[in-house]
């Protein structure tokens, strides 16, 4: 990266920024907004806020990031331990488009003005939005007993969520990986070794089942861990970037996550859904035929709430193949992001 100063333009109510050293790493923009990251530090003072204004809008930085190269790079200002940041600034752009007509001899120009204003998705979508707040409601008037898949604090950000569950009966957090939010350490193709059979009464993950290498082996586990009776709770991803590689293996639509959970395993759905609707568009420009793909609706979380009516006929559901063998020599979850 190549670092440089910049006098920055004076402040719309402030003092004039001389003393303000800031760089923008990368940009990305729809005809909505604009997302920015970067960093910005102050040669005499520590920062104690920072907004961002374009047009009419001005939109304050909540997400900070550690960029110890800044810090390494200036080593002679005040250094705020985070001083990378991202944003995004709503800020609607203008087009100006001429539509140039032939007829026979004759060429005619419209001009037509348009404002960025992507149309709202509304299609008829089964919206799983709200399908973790009916099972965490459903755990605290029940007092229920609690295991979390995937309890591990891995992303920025993110924080326990056991603070959600202040009724249950208990609560275990269990992950592939041991943190301060893990009780219990293993494979969740593998439940049934940790836990006894009809342990618990709630089971949950998020954003864990794009990550298991064979989810219709860790869906039958679940049941063997689930007391009848009980509910689980899944979120995973419709679209998403790739993340945590290798381990990032599946994307799923409410009707995969059914076929997951189907009533042949026991289970019946009580809800399952998209929601966080967004756009996609190709990088290159657009692909001949596909002009249209940015008006289609596209997701990117997918959930499902789910009961279990019956144990699984483990004979109908067997395999009894591992991990080992069917990924590559040496595969393993990233331990750090």
């Amino acid at each position: 990266m190549r670092f440089f100063k910049k006098k920055l333009a004076t402040n719309l109510s402030g003092e004039c920024g001389e003393d303000i050293i800031c760089n923008i790493d990368r940009v990305a923009s729809n005809e909505q907004g604009i997302y920015v990251t970067g960093w910005i530090i102050h040669k005499k003072e520590h920062l104690d806020s920072v907004n961002v204004i374009c047009g009419n809008s001005s939109v304050p930085v909540t997400l900070w990031k550690s960029r110890p190269d800044v810090n390494n790079t200036f080593p002679e200002y005040v250094r705020n331990e985070k001083c990378g940041f991202s944003v995004y600034i709503p800020c609607p752009v203008k087009h100006n488009l001429i539509f140039q007509t032939r007829s026979g001899d004759k060429t005619t120009s419209k001009l037509m003005e348009i404002q960025g204003n992507l149309s709202k998705i509304l299609p008829t979508y089964n919206d799983g939005s709200n399908c973790f707040n009916e099972f965490i409601k459903i755990v605290n008037d029940n007092q229920l007993s609690v295991l979390e898949i995937g309890s591990r604090i891995v992303s920025s950000g993110s924080s326990s969520k056991r603070p959600l569950f202040p009724r249950a009966k208990s609560y275990i957090g269990f992950d592939i990986y041991p943190d301060s939010n893990t009780d219990i350490t293993g494979d969740a193709h593998k439940l049934s070794h940790y836990f006894s059979e009809n342990s618990f009464d709630a089971i949950f993950s998020l954003s864990v089942f794009e990550h298991l290498a064979m989810p219709w082996v860790v869906a039958r586990e679940i049941n063997r861990v689930l007391k009848t009776g009980g509910i689980t709770f899944h979120s995973t991803h419709f679209s998403w970037p790739v993340h945590e590689t290798p381990w990032d293996f599946y994307r799923y639509s409410d009707e995969g996550l059914k076929a997951l959970f189907p009533p042949s395993m026991g289970y019946k759905v009580i809800k399952s859904g998209l929601y966080l609707p967004l756009r996609m568009f190709f990088d290159i420009g657009a692909v001949p035929g596909q002009e249209e793909l940015p008006f289609h609706p596209g997701f990117g979380g997918v959930s499902i709430l789910a009961e279990k009516k019956f144990n699984v006929d483990m004979k109908k559901f067997c395999w009894d193949t591992s991990l080992e063998e069917i990924l590559e020599k040496g595969s393993h979850y990233p331990k750090k992001i």
